[in-house]
């Protein structure tokens, strides 16, 4: 176990006591940290996040901590600093799909915060001052402004959804839906965001009093779909989002069969 495995070991045991200040300020030592390294581990930061979540569950000033650092991750974004991480080395080449976009972290913290005004305000600010990034990154803050009733601003940029059905179709004569051996649901995954998107889309149709439109779309997808499979799916996910998830989740949970007996 390194060190920081150790350090998340002992913030979840002073979590785990109520020792809730302690955890709070070990957690806040573990962010900064992350923030110093060259090109900070995914995992790391994720745990870091995670943790921060449970946190604020327990202890009001987590909250409150979470709140201030993303005010600050904002202010860094707007200066233009987009990556969280310092970046590489001298002397070293790091892929941009490597490094940790400012953006993505403020998105989830907002989402932790449950403040999707939050997240709009900044796409709006983003775009003012930083407009091609703003472009690139506004389908992570399309639920947002859909949450926020900003429908107008979503339109602007939700895109045709119906332009993934072609990838999904491809991906379906050759792939299953619930892969064997632990493999990748690409195909799963595929439709989800396919689901996901053209629910976006709907809520803005609606949003802007052109219910026959967000139904059209709906049609659309179901009939483009390749397979009954798929629609009956698609049909289910966009009624019940989570759906294809938790069948993910129950295959898995079958393939790995039942827990062992003790000895």
């Amino acid at each position: 176990m390194n060190e920081f495995d150790e350090r998340v070991k002992e913030l979840i045991g002073l979590r785990g006591v109520g020792r809730y200040a302690e955890a709070l300020a070990l957690l806040l030592q573990l962010f900064a940290e992350a923030a110093l390294s060259d090109v900070p581990a995914r995992r790391s930061l994720f745990i870091v996040m995670l943790e921060w979540q449970f946190l604020i569950e327990d202890f009001a000033p987590a909250r409150a901590a979470l709140a201030e650092a993303r005010d600050a991750q904002v202010a860094q974004l707007l200066a233009g600093d987009l990556y969280f991480d310092r970046g590489a080395a001298e002397g070293e080449d790091i892929p941009e799909y490597r490094r940790l976009a400012r953006y993505a972290l403020i998105i989830d913290m907002n989402d932790i915060l449950e403040d999707a005004c939050s997240t709009r305000e900044l796409f709006v600010r983003l775009e003012a001052v930083q407009p091609e990034l703003a472009r690139r990154r506004a389908w992570r803050a399309l639920p947002a402004m859909v949450e926020t009733g900003d429908f107008a601003l979503a339109d602007r940029y939700r895109g045709e959804p119906l332009d993934m059905l072609a990838p999904v179709n491809d991906t379906a004569a050759h792939m299953p839906l619930l892969p064997p051996d632990r493999e990748a649901p690409r195909l799963a995954g595929e439709l989800m965001n396919l689901t996901r998107d053209v629910r976006l889309a709907m809520a803005v149709l609606r949003g802007l009093g052109r219910p026959a439109e967000a139904d059209a779309l709906r049609e659309g997808m179901l009939a483009g779909l390749a397979s009954a499979e798929l629609r009956e799916l698609a049909g289910r996910e966009l009624d019940a989002p989570g759906t294809i998830n938790r069948m993910l989740v129950d295959h898995q949970m079958a393939q790995e069969g039942p827990p062992m007996a003790p000895a």
